[in-house]
């Protein structure tokens, strides 16, 4: 009896011994739990694609080069990690890069991101806590708006613009055949850049004439995904940049919508409205309450702003404008930069 209880104590202190080192490999591994995306804009106005892989603790050893195999790709490594129980596919903004894919190599997680284009700008570093970050730039270089007008109010906050429309979406046309999307783009990257030389960090839900949710997607998904660029960026407003149009061509003037409970959104709403007035000398159609998509949806204060009637000869021709849409672009930059002196 004594002989056999050892031989049960000794069996147990062996298996005990085999099991810690596997339950000690366990907790020290980083578990990969989340990968996000946004687009952003530096300070000298330049877009460029930022990737989060947010993980339970924070990331030792980690990497990123170029495939030597395909010089579309860019490879990850993160050391000594695993992926959770989320989706090992993360579709991108479709301009810079169109996807991200991981995967599990023996004690390493490593990530392909499929570049729409050959790119070596780009870096990756650390999030502390919360993971790594990649950073790739847009082999396009914009040029900055010069901006004479100080807004100290903006630093340091998050701002989301969304230029409407884009890629398969021409939004509104002109009677001379300027479009929608590409308007509400042009002021939109002018909106960035006054705001980010000013300290703001600008979140763009696209940086060029692509769907944000994909070609041909239904109104609802594409909607959604701007949305979703915005509250994943944790923004603390959101300004969505519009051309208006009606089917009569007298039709004319500047309006900006918010959501109707949002007293927030009233406030932004009127700041940018009074400016955008006082700058362009149009028709003042005021603020409205809306049920639109995206400004219903955001978590943060919104607006839509109808910046003109692009249906209109005389208001399209502004609106194709350099210089009109320089001075719009300061005016919106003006209105947000009032709306956070409160």
């Amino acid at each position: 009896m004594y002989n056999l209880l050892k031989k049960v104590i000794l069996c147990s202190v062996v298996l005990l011994l085999m099991v810690i080192p596997n339950i000690s490999l366990a907790k020290s591994s980083v578990n990969v739990e989340k990968i996000s995306h946004n687009l952003m804009t530096s300070e000298q106005g330049d877009t460029y694609l930022h990737i989060e892989i947010n993980t339970n603790r924070e990331v030792k050893n980690f990497s990123i080069q170029e495939n030597p195999n395909n010089k579309y790709q860019l490879i990850f490594n993160i050391e000594d990690a695993q992926i959770s129980n989320i989706s090992r596919q993360e579709k991108l903004d479709g301009n810079i890069a169109k996807k991200v894919f991981l995967q599990e190599k023996k004690d390493t997680v490593q990530g392909k991101i499929y570049l729409q284009e050959v790119n070596n700008n780009y870096k990756i570093y650390s999030l502390g806590k919360k993971g790594i970050a990649i950073d790739i730039f847009n082999s396009v270089v914009n040029t900055p708006v010069v901006s004479d007008v100080a807004l100290s109010n903006v630093k340091n906050k998050i701002i989301t613009i969304d230029p409407g429309h884009g890629g398969s979406d021409s939004g509104a046309v002109g009677p001379n055949g300027y479009t929608e999307k590409e308007g509400a783009f042009a002021i939109s990257q002018k909106v960035a850049s006054i705001l980010n030389q000013s300290g703001a960090k600008v979140v763009m839900t696209r940086d060029s004439d692509v769907d944000v949710y994909g070609p041909n997607a239904s109104a609802r998904n594409e909607l959604q995904a701007r949305v979703d660029v915005g509250n994943n960026a944790n923004s603390d407003i959101f300004v969505s940049i519009h051309c208006n149009a009606f089917v009569n061509p007298a039709a004319n003037g500047t309006q900006t919508f918010y959501y109707g409970s949002s007293y927030q959104g009233q406030r932004l709403a009127q700041s940018i409205q009074e400016k955008m007035i006082e700058a362009n000398g149009l028709r003042d159609r005021g603020i409205s309450t809306c049920n639109f998509y995206v400004v219903k949806h955001s978590y943060m204060p919104a607006v839509l702003i109808e910046t003109a009637f692009i249906t209109n000869y005389d208001e399209e021709a502004l609106l194709s404008d350099d210089e009109w849409q320089t001075t719009m672009a300061k005016a919106i930059a003006e209105g947000i930069n009032e709306y956070f002196s409160n």
